[in-house]
């Protein structure tokens, strides 16, 4: 049987010129305690959604040196919840534009249970909450200070084809513009006939587009083995958390 090791909600922490703090939960559903030391590391996004670190001399819009965060070293019990909060102390004259790094967690061993399991079934949609296992991960604190809100569009459509047991799936390629990230998720919906009812087959949750890459590729598995010929399918990047309500952009192809 599978089970959780730690869940942590948010998934990535937003400050702004209106909300100078936040805070961050991790709460402990295990049968042992789990102790974490946190800190900083700076990483930049990639077109296909990894990350490189930022090498010693490169020019980067860090938000470690401007976010304090307490406590450096927590340990939660089985059942339990500990909160991380965050205090953005933006500096005089600081240009307009957007900041980050990554909390790393690093679990401490000699304090800590043996590792858990855990089963993911793929992307999530976006609520906030994600599970790790007995690991170190990472997560985004943003600082937006100034920015405007990004313009993004679908560049290309492309379908993969089924592999060795995998589904079929799109391919996207999305490009952005501004000075801030995008945050939302990605929905494809079908309808297979002007009487049939709209059907989603495929999404993705919590996408963000980071300020520092234009473009951004992914794809999508689809429900479906393959779609029927003649059916409508819509492809949309929608806004989610300070986005709610931004439909960034859409677009609806026949399938032959």
């Amino acid at each position: 049987m599978a089970t959780a090791d730690m869940l942590i909600s948010p998934t990535r922490v937003l400050m702004n010129n209106d909300n100078t703090s936040a805070t961050m939960v991790l709460r402990n559903p295990s049968d042992g305690p789990r102790t974490y030391r946190l800190s900083w590391e700076d990483k930049r996004a990639s077109e296909d959604g990894g990350y490189k670190p930022i090498s010693e001399n490169e020019e980067w819009s860090s938000a470690k040196d401007m976010v304090r965060f307490s406590p450096r070293q927590i340990t939660v019990g089985p059942g339990e919840n500990q909160t991380v909060r965050f205090n953005w102390r933006p500096p005089a004259e600081l240009p307009a534009g957007e900041y980050r790094s990554h909390l790393l967690l690093q679990v401490i061993p000699d304090v800590s249970e043996p590792n858990a399991t855990f089963e993911s079934s793929g992307p999530q949609e976006g609520v906030g909450v994600q599970v790790f296992m007995q690991m170190s991960f990472s997560i985004p604190v943003v600082v937006r200070h100034d920015t405007d809100t990004p313009m993004v569009s679908i560049k290309t459509v492309k379908a993969v084809p089924a592999k060795g047991g995998e589904r079929v799936g799109l391919e996207l390629t999305l490009n952005r513009e501004g000075n801030a990230s995008s945050y939302g998720k990605v929905s494809v919906e079908m309808q297979r006939d002007a009487n049939s009812p709209v059907e989603q087959i495929g999404h993705y949750g919590e996408l963000s587009i980071y300020h520092e890459v234009d473009q951004r590729t992914l794809t999508i598995p689809l429900r479906d083995a393959r779609i029927p010929e003649g059916a409508l399918v819509r492809v949309a990047y929608e806004g989610l958390n300070e986005y709610e309500g931004v439909l960034w952009a859409e677009q609806v192809f026949q399938t032959k």
